[in-house]
């Protein structure tokens, strides 16, 4: 094997790594956080719970147990917190110990809505749909605004075949934070698993062509999130021009919601692919995209300037 081929291997490696970290790092951990930083990672900042659910994905439970209870703590009312703390002794596979751990604090602390949504969430995690139904119903009974357990609430009708029931409370768990997009995909699930498939795409339209507002963008974020996925299957399994086809379809939906972020992470990647591919006109155009959108971004500028011609 002569050298130029090993460096034209080891390009097309480089560039391979470039496309997995920008689907995974740039299409979905960014995403989680609803306002996107306005500067290429610059401004990227997470919060105390984002920082625990990093320590939850890094597989140290022991860590982020300690950061949520933390946060419980201090925000007695925060779900959120509670939510951690239940996924945090799931993976530590204590998942039993945080019904002893949460009766006890509801005999202290009675009408506590976190506390009962997180011993309603550990009933779902068991598969006692009837005890979690109850007891989530109890949480709402103390703060009808409790969106976590609204949500959870649908996901156990949901395993009982109310879908209609279902249907009401994560809708009215979207009412309270339509930012948070669990909601969005149990939505989804639920829909799905009701027989009406195509029923979450429809709605999505009709918000578009209805008056735009924070609805609409929870639901094209689910839409062209399953696109990325899609798309990275296709890459993985060697179908590079489909894997560019979902892409396009992807950016359709971030440009109708107009979610900068999602359109900056597609062309670059459509860039990227397209430069795997040898049509460097085509990866040229898409990084000069990306760059009319965001000046800062620092790895569309170096391929800018590695591609670009060079002038005598």
């Amino acid at each position: 094997m002569n050298q130029k081929t090993v460096v034209k291997k080891n390009h097309k490696r480089s560039l391979q790594v470039v496309f997995f970290l920008f689907l995974f790092l740039f299409f979905g951990i960014l995403q989680s956080a609803w306002p996107q930083p306005p500067q290429h990672l610059q401004s990227f900042k997470i919060s105390t719970l984002q920082k625990a659910e990093f320590l939850l994905l890094a597989k140290k439970p022991g860590e982020a147990l300690k950061v949520f209870e933390e946060v419980w703590k201090q925000e007695p009312q925060n779900s959120y917190a509670v939510r951690g703390i239940v996924r945090s002794y799931q993976a530590l596979g204590k998942l039993q110990e945080t019904v002893s751990l949460l009766t006890r604090y509801l005999e202290e602390h009675t009408r506590s809505s976190s506390a009962a949504y997180g011993l309603g969430y550990v009933y779902y995690l068991q598969g006692k749909f009837e005890e979690s139904r109850k007891i989530l119903n109890e949480a709402l009974s103390f703060d009808r605004s409790n969106a976590l357990a609204l949500n959870n609430l649908a996901a156990v009708l949901a395993e009982l075949k109310d879908y209609t029931g279902a249907l009401k409370r994560v809708k009215e768990a979207i009412d309270v934070d339509p930012k948070e997009l669990m909601y969005y995909r149990n939505l989804q699930m639920i829909y799905a698993s009701s027989g009406q498939p195509d029923r979450f795409e429809k709605e999505y339209k009709d918000l578009l062509a209805g008056e735009f507002h924070a609805k609409a963008k929870g639901y094209g974020l689910i839409l062209a999130q399953q696109l990325r996925q899609k798309s990275f299957k296709l890459y993985v399994d060697g179908k590079v021009d489909e894997s560019i086809n979902t892409i396009d379809t992807m950016l359709k939906f971030y440009r109708e919601i107009n979610h900068e972020p999602g359109i900056v992470a597609g062309l670059f990647s459509l860039a990227v692919l397209y430069e795997e591919q040898g049509k460097l006109e085509l990866a040229l155009k898409k990084y000069r995209e990306v760059l009319k959108i965001n000046p800062q971004h620092i790895q569309a500028r170096e391929k800018m300037r590695s591609l670009s011609p060079k002038k005598d």
